[in-house]
């Protein structure tokens, strides 16, 4: 999860039932002349949506976009919430443009529920909101909410007092576009969107005398809130602009940002008005204040009776009211809700064209153009149309011929999401990698989890690292990597001083006793192991670049693990600071020595060191008994909706657990649990997701084992598992990379013989180096191991 949320922490009430019931768009990152292709094979999934009442049926997108379900993830129970969005959005889109939900009785939503701001299982919405993470643990943006309504009063000055009855009747997600009906009143509400705007179209089915279109400037997802600001309204020019300073779940932990809005409507309007604190202001089109929390917002009335349509373009910009008003004239500077809508479906188009599968069913097609689309959820764009951004010093940059990042994920993403992203679209790894040292120069440290313009500090580890350290050996060197190395030794080596962030905690003991005790410092065996590998991952980037004695140093400091092992029973265990171990129960989510995991699921993270691991084990034969048995115990007490205590595919810590089969000698196993894994928890449904997409980080993972490979970071390559396509092919920016499985879709799922550009493998490993020049992996596959 992409943060310590209520469902870690509700994890050991449920693990003992558990275990006993069974903006440069991406197309741009390689360089290559793209060909959208629109002869996939396999059968066309079923419709997201019944069409609505009195509405024409929509032909819906075409080629490889009409794979994607945007519906996947964004409901679940407690668990299994993937906390997707059914949105409109471009491609790492800077506007994410859709519905903030709640459930039938009101009042303020279950956050962990609402991190995107929509639940599928809701019966009532707020309104459309233009902005949210993907997939994460936590909340925030949900800024500038647009809303029809009939008739204006106090009472819809307050989110649940604007809040409708809605059903999934005529809900309709795709790339690009969403649309529903509401029913208090009847409104068909549809809206797409650009990188930075977006462009909403309201018909008032039953075309009262007067609707109202309502903009609430202070919303704020979850528990967010707005900290002062204005709105003014032209009626002339139809324009309705502003600002809000927002302080969200995760953004307060930095004071938030400033978000500005430029909003443009197609036709004038027969009155308007504004609110403040609560109270509605008919007539008066300009509101200012510095409460905090802050109600503020205005609203315009239209005649309804003859032209039900109202059409309104909104622009978001972190940096000045000039940069919205730049995006639209940039980005939509024409009434054109179809055009616009049809451009951005051709630039997921692009995007869902950079990893082209053949064969599978409809369902595997499904499941993985849409995995495809969420790893381009996030990052997201900050960066104006001028290349202007708003850093961590909370001063205006430019970002010249390049896009600024930010909401980095880095303990889930490092591990699947950025692996993917350097091997497709290493342009945009290249600009995550200028963005995190950028947030150095401008913030003075390198952020643990940035978010918006600021460091939220959320989970452990120094994933900054493995992230600079994994681009670097892969060859994405354009940034200025001296000024990040400076910044990820200084988090090493430290303590940082107070008020700084992304630190390293219990780093002073890791450094003194080479592990973080258990006495002293929370979760202390999994800072220990991913500190271990953070520091493999610092050695190889201090190699790089001709530093040996730190990567001597790093080395050293790589092997920290060892001194968690437990002999006697086999695990990785607490120790005191006088280095007497604390045996633990291991099938228990056990929060102090263990983060958001237990003592099984933490036993198998040492990625850099598979040998060392396998050598405590007594072996390659213990090791793989051990690994079965891992995996065949989740097996036997697998749910979809709550985790277990032995692989969980819901959160990170062991989501490459398959891949150590490899080199233990059992390839076949390899192959078979990480089949199981994938069928297991990816679904074509609402709630298809057994835990928080975490920025991608499972869809990437998706991605990565329906194609038959699968990354380890900082070493750099791939290991070959077994795809679930017939033939995959890779647009990369040194070559075309054709993955050739044939009978893979039919039921051989086991990998025979392998060959690499006509060599046979003798281990199924792929260097980096080989793929990105391109080839072809040609796979002999069979039914049996």
């Amino acid at each position: 999860m992409a943060t310590r949320s209520l469902a870690a922490a509700m994890a050991g009430v449920f693990l003992a039932a558990c275990a006993g019931s069974g903006s440069g768009t991406a197309a741009d990152a390689a360089d290559v002349p793209w060909e959208v292709a629109t002869d996939v094979s396999g059968d066309v999934p079923a419709e997201t949506a019944e069409d609505a009442p009195g509405e024409a049926a929509d032909p819906g997108p075409q080629g490889r976009a009409r794979f994607v379900n945007p519906m996947i993830g964004t409901g679940g129970a407690v668990f299994n919430l993937g906390s997707a969005h059914p949105g409109a959005t471009a491609p790492l889109g800077l506007v994410k443009v859709g519905p903030d939900t709640v459930g039938r009785f009101g009042g303020m939503p279950p956050s962990f529920q609402h991190c995107s701001g929509y639940r599928y299982e809701d019966e009532h919405l707020f309104g459309f909101s233009h902005n949210r993470l993907h997939g994460t643990g936590a909340g925030d943006y949900g800024n500038v909410v647009v809303r029809p309504t009939v008739g204006m009063d106090d009472a819809k000055t307050r989110r649940d007092g604007y809040r409708s009855p809605y059903t999934h009747e005529g809900e309709v997600a795709t790339p690009g576009y969403y649309a529903v009906t509401l029913s208090e009143p009847a409104v068909r509400a549809e809206m797409t969107a650009t990188t930075r705007c977006a462009h909403h179209r309201y018909e008032f089915l039953d075309k009262p005398a007067e609707g109202v279109v309502l903009i609430d400037v202070a919303a704020a997802m979850g528990g967010g809130r707005c900290r002062g600001g204005e709105v003014r309204i032209d009626a002339a020019a139809r324009t309705v602009e502003g600002r809000t300073w927002n302080v969200g779940d995760f953004s307060g932990r930095y004071d938030g940002f400033p978000v500005f809005f430029s909003a443009t409507f197609d036709r004038a309007p027969a009155g308007v008005g504004t609110w403040l604190d609560g109270k509605v202001q008919d007539a008066r089109a300009e509101a200012t204040t510095t409460a905090d929390p802050a109600s503020l917002g205005g609203y315009l009335r239209f005649a309804a009776a003859g032209d039900a349509t109202v059409e309104v373009k909104v622009c978001l910009s972190y940096v000045s009211l000039d940069g919205a008003r730049a995006a639209m004239a940039a980005e939509m500077p024409a009434w054109d809700f179809e055009g616009t809508r049809a451009a951005t479906e051709a630039a997921w188009e692009r995007e869902l064209s950079v990893i082209a599968v053949e064969g599978g069913t409809g369902e595997d097609l499904v499941n993985f153009h849409t995995a495809v689309y969420h790893v381009l959820q996030m990052p997201t764009t900050w960066t104006d149309a001028d290349g202007k951004y708003l850093g961590f010093d909370k001063q205006a940059h430019v970002a010249d011929g390049w896009t600024y990042y930010t909401d980095l994920s880095l303990w889930d993403t490092f591990r699947t999401e950025h692996p993917l992203l350097a091997l497709a679209w290493p342009a945009v790894q290249r600009d995550v990698m200028r963005s995190l040292a950028a947030q150095k120069e401008q913030g003075g440290y390198v952020p643990q989890w940035s978010m918006g313009a600021g460091d939220t500090g959320s989970m452990i580890g120094q994933h900054s690292a493995s992230v600079a350290a994994d681009s670097w050996v892969k060859g994405i060197r354009d940034f200025d990597v001296e000024s990040l190395w400076a910044g990820l030794k200084q988090t090493a080596d430290g303590p940082l001083p107070p008020g700084s962030y992304g630190q390293r905690d219990c780093i002073s003991q890791y450094l003194e006793l080479g592990y973080a005790p258990g006495d002293e410092c929370g979760g202390s065996v999994s800072l220990t192991v991913e500190y271990a590998f953070n520091d493999f991952c610092m050695a190889r980037l201090a190699e790089g670049l001709g530093r040996t004695d730190d990567a001597k140093r790093y080395d050293a400091r790589a092997g920290n693990w060892r001194n968690h092992w437990h002999a006697e029973s086999g695990f990785l265990f607490p120790r005191n600071r006088d280095g007497t171990f604390v045996p633990v129960p291991v099938e228990e989510w056990s929060p102090e020595p263990y983060v958001e995991g237990t003592a099984w699921q933490w036993l198998w993270f040492v990625p850099h060191d598979e040998a060392g691991l396998r050598e405590v084990m007594g072996g390659d034969e213990r090791f793989v008994a051990r690994l079965a048995e891992f995996f065949e115990k989740s097996d036997a007490a697998f749910s979809f909706e709550m985790p277990n205590a032995w692989y969980f595919h819901g959160n990170e810590p062991d989501i490459h657990a398959a891949s150590l089969f490899i080199r233990a000698g059992r390839p076949d196993l390899a192959q078979k649990w990480t089949l199981w894994a994938l069928r297991k928890n990816y679904r074509n449904t609402f709630d298809g997701l057994s835990g928080n997409d975490d920025a991608g980080t499972l869809a990437a993972w998706y991605v990565f084992a329906a194609i038959g490979l699968y990354p380890v970071p900082c070493v750099p390559g791939y290991y070959v598992t077994s795809p679930i396509f017939e033939r995959t092919t890779l647009h990369l920016a040194g070559g075309e990379v054709v993955i050739e499985a044939p009978g893979a879709s039919a039921g051989k799922s086991y990998v025979r013989k392998a060959a690499w550009n006509g060599a046979p493998l003798d281990v199924l490993w792929l260097t980096h180096e080989q793929i990105a020049k391109g080839g072809t992996l040609a796979l002999e596959m069979s039914a049996t191991p």
